[in-house]
């Protein structure tokens, strides 16, 4: 990845976000030798699919696992653990798994969560701590501005954060999209998530894979990232119910970390010595889009994608960010 780059830019393909989908749209893109360049607000690569580390514990914060729910995907995650950048994390059951292709397996990153979109970055020129600001008509092709001041011009762009930020981008160049389009993404609906990392000063009490969910109340899951093989000592990841994050979403950080830690000691039956909190606007889409994606320009490609779309999870943000990179290699040829 290069982070060094020129004020202008010429590219036949843009890619916005690098979290799954957008990475891998852009090494789909790649590799049948389009030009391609990735955009992404944040310092790294993955998006939810991120890990953080302080005062020795070391946190999968955002996705937690995933699972296949068709052939393409399961052949996905076997060359990823081919390649030692995935790992199976537990094993369930369900009478309603189709056994022809449903596995009861869920799977993480190895040794981390953001181990598979790093290597998926691989050699794709990824520029990080690029926010998107404005995009616009540029005769046969799209002229895409940061908040850093560059300037990107490309003859297709792949718009692959979540929805309401797409959106936001979309109507900054105040294209009309028809209604049906507008409809498609004001109905892609997100669940905020307050979460929680906690390094523990002793052992937690949970269950032995290190989950324990709930059905009610202000948390909605707790995983030791010990017992997951992820941290060198008992560190938990808390996620919150999305009733509890929305409520308290701007409140102070001290204010959220005194509540979610309360609880979670009373559960866990040990104390927390050190935390931190992670606020996830767009944690989870709870009403996604049935196609893997949206085309609203076809003649110069302008394409939403990402996991609003299609399949909900990392598999549906992959295979959406697929289908974008071959709708744009159909208009390009």
């Amino acid at each position: 990845m290069n982070d060094e780059h020129p004020v202008t830019e010429e590219v036949t393909c843009l890619v916005v976000g690098a979290g799954i989908a957008g990475l891998m749209a852009a090494r789909e893109l790649r590799r049948k030798g389009v030009e391609v360049i990735i955009l992404d607000k944040s310092r790294g690569v993955g998006g939810r699919m991120a890990t953080r580390r302080f005062a020795g514990g070391v946190f999968d914060h955002g996705t937690q696992y995933f699972a296949p729910s068709s052939p393409w995907f399961q052949t996905r995650i076997a060359e990823w653990l081919d390649d030692g950048i995935a790992r199976e994390w537990f094993r369930v059951r369900s009478f309603e798994m189709d056994p022809r292709f449903l596995s009861a397996s869920r799977y993480c990153g190895s040794p981390v969560m953001t181990a598979i979109p790093k290597q998926l970055a691989g050699d794709i020129d990824v520029r990080t701590s690029e926010r998107a600001s404005t995009l616009s008509r540029e005769e046969d092709s799209w002229a895409l501005t940061t908040d850093s001041g560059s300037r990107y011009i490309a003859r297709s762009v792949i718009l692959t954060a979540p929805v309401p930020q797409s959106l936001a981008l979309i109507d900054s160049i105040g294209i009309e999209l028809s209604g049906e389009q507008r409809e498609v993404l004001e109905n892609i609906e997100y669940e905020p998530c307050l979460t929680m990392l906690g390094v523990c000063e002793g052992a937690p009490d949970l269950p032995d894979g290190g989950v324990l969910e709930f059905e009610r109340g202000n948390l909605r899951r707790i995983m030791d990232n010990a017992t997951k093989g992820v941290s060198p000592v008992p560190a938990l990841t808390v996620h919150a119910m999305g009733d509890f994050s929305r409520k308290h979403f701007d409140d102070t950080e001290d204010e959220i970390l005194a509540s979610m830690k309360e609880e979670t000691e009373t559960v866990v039956g040990t104390s927390i010595r050190e935390a931190q909190l992670h606020r996830w606007r767009y944690s989870q889409v709870v009403q996604p889009h049935h196609a893997p994606m949206l085309v609203i320009d076809s003649d110069r490609p302008l394409i939403v994608a990402g996991d609003g779309f299609g399949v909900n999870g990392v598999e549906g943000a992959a295979r959406s960010g697929m289908q974008a990179a071959l709708a744009v290699m159909r208009q390009l040829v």
